[in-house]
C-alpha cells in the first residue's frame, strides 16, 4: 500500500492525489498555506462580516473547532449564534461540553426525529456502512434551512476538509486564489456532503443566494492542535486517557457512533482513526512521522468494544446481524481475520517499524 512520504495517508483514502516525491496533497496544501497573504483574507472576512452581520451562525458540537471558531467571530464584531443538530448516541462528555461550553453565546439545539433518524442511520450502515450519513446531510442542510428561518445570512463551519486532509479541489493553485472568495455552492454541497435527500431538502436557490456559507479554514491557517489547546483552556472536557482506536484524546468527542465511523473506515480503506490523526499532528509539527508509525500499528485497528452494547441495541441487531454488516464491508484486498471478530492488515499492506 502505498503512503504519503510525509505523513502516514494511504493511496487508499477518497480522493487522494501524490506528487512526483510521493506527498500527498493534504501534505501539499499545508505548504502551499505558507504562499497565502493570510491578511488580505482576514480583510476580506472583515468586509464579509460588515456586508452580512453582525449576526452570525456558527455550527455548533461543543468540539474543539467550534468553540474557536465562536469566540474568533467576536474578533470582527460578529455576534454569534451556535447551531446544533444533535447527533444520537451522545456520550456523557460531548453533551457536557455542548450544553455548558460557550454559555455566553445564545445557543439552538435542533433534535432529529429519533425513530426516523435510528432508521436511516442504520439504512445507512446497512448499505453504505455509513451510520452517520443522515447526521452528516442534516449539519448541512438543517443549518441552512435555520440561517433561511431566522434571517441570518452569513454562517461560518469550521474547516474545508476536502483541502485540509487530502481530497478534491487542492491541486490547481490557480484556482485556489480565487476561489476561497466566493460561498461554498450547491454543487459542492450536493458532490460532498448531501447525497441522497433523506427527507432534508436544501432551501430553494433564491434563498441560498441570499446566504454566504463559508469555512473559517479560508481565513487562517487550519490547527487542529491549536484549537484543541484553546478549548481546553476554555473549559472543555476530554476523554480521560484516549479515544478508541487512537492516541488522542481532544476531538470527536460528541458521540459513540464517531468510533464506529472510524472502525468501518479502517475496513474499507486500510487506515483508521490513527492514522487521520496523526497526519493531523504530523502536519501540526508536534509528531514525527517515526513516532505516527508507532501509534497507527499500536490502535488502527482497534474496534470500540466499549459501545459495543449501545451499537447492538440502537441498530435493533442481533449479534450474528451486526457483525455481518461488518464483514460485508471489510476489503478482503487489504485486511485479513485477527481473531474475536477483529481485523488487521495483510503483511504486504501493514506498516513496517521503520515507516516504510
Amino acid at each position: 500500500m502505498k503512503r504519503c512520504t510525509k505523513c502516514l495517508m494511504p493511496e487508499t483514502r477518497p480522493r487522494i492525489t501524490f506528487d512526483a516525491d510521493g506527498v500527498c496533497n493534504a501534505c501539499q496544501w499545508h505548504e502551499r498555506k505558507r504562499q497565502i497573504d493570510w491578511t488580505e483574507r482576514r480583510e476580506y472576512f472583515q468586509h464579509l462580516a460588515s456586508v452580512y452581520g453582525p449576526e452570525v451562525i456558527v455550527p455548533w458540537s461543543g468540539g474543539k473547532d467550534s468553540v474557536y471558531v465562536a469566540y474568533k467571530m467576536r474578533e470582527f464584531r460578529l455576534r454569534p449564534t451556535l447551531a446544533c443538530v444533535v447527533p444520537h448516541l451522545e456520550t456523557d462528555i460531548g453533551k457536557w461540553n455542548r450544553l455548558n461550553l460557550c454559555s455566553e453565546f445564545p445557543k439552538l439545539f435542533i433534535n432529529l426525529d429519533d425513530e426516523k433518524y435510528r432508521r436511516l442511520a442504520k439504512k445507512y450502515f446497512i448499505d453504505q456502512g455509513r451510520p452517520k450519513h443522515p447526521w452528516e446531510c442534516a449539519i448541512s442542510a438543517v443549518i441552512l434551512q435555520q440561517a433561511v428561518d431566522l434571517h441570518i445570512p452569513l454562517i461560518v463551519y469550521g474547516e474545508d476538509g476536502e483541502q485540509e486532509y487530502g481530497g478534491a479541489g487542492t491541486e490547481d493553485m490557480t484556482e485556489l486564489r480565487s476561489e476561497w472568495k466566493k460561498p461554498v455552492s450547491t454543487e459542492w454541497l450536493q458532490k460532498y456532503y448531501y447525497q441522497g435527500h433523506l427527507d432534508w431538502p436544501l432551501p430553494s436557490e433564491r434563498e441560498l443566494d441570499e446566504l454566504y456559507f463559508t469555512q473559517w479554514s479560508k481565513f487562517e491557517p487550519w490547527s487542529p492542535s491549536e484549537h484543541a489547546n484553546f478549548a481546553v483552556a476554555k473549559g472543555m472536557r476530554t476523554e480521560p486517557v484516549r479515544n478508541v482506536g487512537t492516541l488522542e484524546s481532544r476531538s470527536q468527542n460528541s458521540d459513540k457512533l464517531q468510533s464506529l465511523h472510524c472502525y468501518l473506515m479502517f475496513l474499507k480503506f486500510g487506515f483508521g482513526r490513527a492514522t487521520a490523526d496523526t497526519c493531523i499532528a504530523i502536519r501540526d509539527g508536534w509528531l514525527s512521522r517515526d513516532e505516527a508509525v508507532t501509534w497507527v500499528r499500536k490502535y488502527d485497528a482497534e474496534y470500540p468494544w466499549k459501545y459495543h452494547k449501545d451499537y447492538l441495541a440502537y441498530f435493533d441487531m442481533s449479534e450474528e446481524e451486526y457483525w455481518g454488516v461488518l464483514y460485508s464491508w471489510a476489503n478482503l484486498d487489504l485486511l485479513k481475520p485477527g481473531g474475536r471478530n477483529a481485523w488487521v492488515l495483510k503483511e504486504s499492506h501493514a506498516l513496517a517499524p521503520t515507516g516504510l
